[in-house]
């Protein structure tokens, strides 16, 4: 121990845990676009002996779904449906043959869900594909109606989907696309992009016929995104950008004796002698011993909190924040002299700790 009325200080360095970007989640509200070749189902009615009927029903509506996005890369790794409701619009089908018969089918407008049964919905990454089988679509609600004569007996055909829903899995591969829109500190937007083929092939049973029907075609929704992110760890930055990626504050990278993380604290690059900038003596009044700082021009890139005991195996405590000329924690961004004054005839370790001493 120094004599009475002297103190030394020891260099502390408080661990920052670090925390990696990941992917988080996002939910967004697509709406089904007005476009050529897109979102024009159609359906295919096919009865026997007589020839296939065919028309094309337009989507409209939307998708809710939660996507898992990487927002350092912006690749989707998760896409699954949380909600979606379409309306398709009538349709009207006909068609004969000489002799053998003749149908006349018109329908009203068509209910539509589409769904993820077995979440999660699983995306590739890099190419941001996804087999469309891991999501349903089902007709639920409209009806198909009018009359179907062969060899001279009509009869009259009316098929509630309320009452028999048909649908099924999306056949081949559909894609997500996702187009940056704007980043902010805790937050990252996009427009998100998806295409999904649907495939229905249900065989119905009408007025005692059974009737194979068909829908095909695919489905683009379109809407916008926004992840919440945790910013990056200004430590890490540091360590990157110095060429010692991975290194921990506690390691000393250029081994001067000082752990990076004080010498990230400081404001020093990891080559930097961070000597010139640490506590040092710095004479005595009538009752105080003084210490003081002197920190780089560019200010430093943390807080640093000051605290003493009277014995290295008890618990430091925080110095009053009156005995450090800046206060105490020391601020992020402080510049120049900063003069610790503890009192005079007391014996004691004073330590730097890089944060804010909590």
């Amino acid at each position: 121990m120094k004599p009475a009325g002297s103190l030394f200080f020891l260099l502390l360095l408080q661990i920052s845990l670090s925390q990696s970007l990941s992917a988080a989640p996002a939910t967004a509200t697509l709406t089904a676009v007005n476009e050529a070749n897109f979102n024009r189902i159609t359906i295919e009615f096919e009865p026997p002996v007589l020839p296939n009927g065919s028309d094309t029903s337009i989507l409209s509506g939307n998708l809710e779904v939660l996507l898992e996005i990487d927002p350092v890369t912006d690749q989707v790794s998760e896409m699954t449906i949380v909600d979606g409701s379409f309306q398709g619009s009538a349709i009207e089908m006909s068609g004969s043959t000489f002799f053998i018969g003749s149908y006349d089918l018109e329908s009203s407008t068509l209910e539509m869900t589409l769904a993820t049964p077995n979440p999660p919905g699983i995306v590739d990454p890099v190419t941001g594909e996804f087999d469309s089988a891991q999501h349903s679509f089902t007709v639920v609600s409209g009806d198909l109606s009018g009359d179907f004569t062969l060899l001279g007996t009509t009869s009259e055909i009316l098929f509630n989907f309320s009452d028999t829903p048909i649908g099924g899995t999306g056949i081949g591969a559909g894609t997500v696309t996702l187009v940056p829109t704007g980043t902010t500190p805790t937050s990252k937007s996009y427009n998100v992009e998806v295409l999904l083929p649907i495939a229905v092939n249900e065989v119905f049973e009408a007025e005692g016929f059974e009737i194979p029907i068909g829908a095909n075609g695919i489905a683009k929704l379109v809407g916008p995104a926004t992840i919440e992110i945790e910013p990056e760890d200004p430590f890490v930055a540091w360590t990157e950008q110095n060429g010692i990626a991975g290194a921990t504050q506690l390691e000393d990278a250029n081994g001067d004796g000082v752990p990076n993380g004080l010498q990230w604290a400081l404001g020093l690059d990891a080559s930097d002698s961070p000597f010139p900038h640490l506590l040092r003596p710095d004479g005595t009044t009538a009752s105080t011993v003084d210490f003081s700082l002197t920190l780089p021009d560019g200010g430093t890139a943390a807080p640093l909190t000051v605290v003493t005991t009277t014995d290295p195996e008890l618990p430091f405590n925080v110095l009053d924040p009156a005995s450090v000329s800046s206060g105490n924690p020391i601020p992020q961004g402080t510049t120049g002299s900063v003069i610790i004054a503890l009192p005079k005839g007391e014996r004691g370790f004073v330590q730097l700790v890089v944060g804010a001493g909590n």
